[in-house]
């Protein structure tokens, strides 16, 4: 039996050949989409994608030229082909000059047969490469209605220029490309953020260990202790110390350092160390803020000072030495009642001047006596309506507090409390009360 003859394939005619061409280029632009979501890499998909561009275009090299807003002109970031990569990267093309420059000022995709012919064309990047341009498709890369560069391909290998077909290829090309670029600075965004948490939660802890882990206890009753921070940032600038020192005296201080976040963290960290050190051979409290002043204009970080205050208790007469350093003055509350603030002359902020001299104050407490050591983020602390809690309403809170160290830091962090209602705060709050007890 006789089979029939398999008919011959009739000739691909020029409309079905630039059918299978659309859907070739269809399913490269597909792949395209499974590059972009293969990595979050930038050079990496950037090489990718561009190894193909250059490949479905037929063309001898490919680049991407990013808009450095800095600079004000584009730079290549990524370049495949027969081009000195290398020797491109340190090619400007300045705002507006070049097809790129064109390019990008438009938002426009730019067919140019042959450059030879475009006065726009910026040779420069030929003179540092030895390639020769003959004929380039340059088309935007476009994110969230904003230029942020160029891509193009530069010369048919098949000797062609390029065509329409060519150009609206790579336009639709390039539009992918911009969300490859848009994706993996998103990603390298939110990994710097990331980053950026993790540092800052453990400066947090470190700024943490710095400060008094539990107050020091009179089984006496000689004096008592109390204690409150909270950073406006997750770290701040402020501290506050207590110490034992020598003959059975404490010493209570509290400092609030210029700036914000981990640079003031890491001052912090370190006005503590160096407050340790030089207040533990029972130096008075103006030898120890002279001391820390000239420690920190030597080495300290320019810009940056803290200012200070120290309180020195003798618990077997009384007494109270208090020196400060540019920080707000001591509030003391009287046994009786009485309201008043003490210790406001001193020196400047620590780190600000090279040699200063720190005045001391010494108060004679009667049995009952409070003292609280307070940073300006106390007095700023801001109601609702972005009013001031101040002076007054301090003195206040403080009048009517229960007496003691503890029934002072309540009383006023209460106030405070109230008064800001939940409204969120600039700045950090810090509090030492000290009581004596006779």
């Amino acid at each position: 039996m006789r089979t029939a003859a398999r008919p011959k394939a009739a000739p691909e005619t020029p409309e079905m050949q630039a059918l299978r061409e659309r859907v070739d280029n269809l399913s490269r632009l597909m792949e395209v989409t499974a590059l972009i979501s293969s990595t979050l890499d930038l050079e990496e998909v950037l090489q990718r994608v561009m190894r193909l561009a250059k490949e479905i275009m037929g063309a001898e090299a490919a680049s991407v030229i990013l808009w450095n807003e800095k600079e004000q002109c584009l730079e290549f970031q990524t370049s495949v082909g027969e081009v000195g990569v290398e020797e491109l990267k340190a090619v400007r093309i300045p705002k507006g000059q070049g097809i790129d420059g064109s390019v990008m000022e438009s938002g426009q995709p730019l067919l140019v047969a042959d450059v030879s012919k475009d006065p726009r064309f910026f040779a420069k990047a030929d003179e540092k490469t030895g390639f020769v341009t003959r004929s380039i498709l340059a088309a935007p890369l476009i994110v969230h209605d904003k230029v942020i560069g160029v891509g193009e391909v530069l010369n048919h290998k098949g000797g062609r220029p390029f065509t329409e077909l060519d150009l609206q290829l790579f336009a639709s090309f390039c539009r992918q490309v911009a969300v490859a670029i848009e994706n993996a600075r998103l990603h390298k965004a939110e990994v710097r953020r990331h980053l950026l948490d993790q540092q800052m939660e453990m400066a947090a802890s470190i700024q943490k260990s710095f400060l008094p882990a539990a107050l020091p206890v009179d089984g006496s009753g000689r004096f008592e202790l109390g204690a409150f921070s909270r950073s406006a940032q997750e770290v701040g600038g402020d501290l506050y110390c207590v110490a034992s020192l020598p003959d059975g005296h404490l010493g209570a201080c509290v400092g609030d350092v210029s700036g914000k976040g981990i640079p003031a963290a890491l001052y912090m960290a370190r006005v503590v160390s160096e407050f340790r050190l030089f207040s533990a051979g029972g130096a008075s409290a103006g030898e120890v803020l002279e001391a820390l002043n000239q420690s920190f204009s030597q080495g300290g970080t320019r810009g940056m000072f803290v200012t200070f205050a120290y309180a020195v208790l003798n618990p077997a007469a009384g007494t109270l030495q208090v020196a400060s350093a540019g920080h707000l003055p001591l509030l003391l509350a009287e046994k009786g009642g009485g309201v008043r603030f003490v210790g406001g002359a001193g020196g400047p902020p620590i780190g600000m001047l090279g040699k200063a001299k720190f005045r001391e104050e010494t108060l004679t407490l009667s049995p009952g006596d409070a003292v609280l050591i307070y940073s300006d983020g106390i007095l700023e602390a801001r109601s609702r309506d972005r009013e001031l809690f101040g002076e007054e309403r301090l003195l206040a809170a403080a009048a009517a507090a229960p007496r003691g160290a503890s029934g002072l830091l309540a009383g006023v962090h209460d106030a405070v409390e109230r008064f800001t209602h939940g409204a969120p705060q600039a700045d950090d709050m810090t509090m030492v009360s000290l009581a004596w007890g006779g």
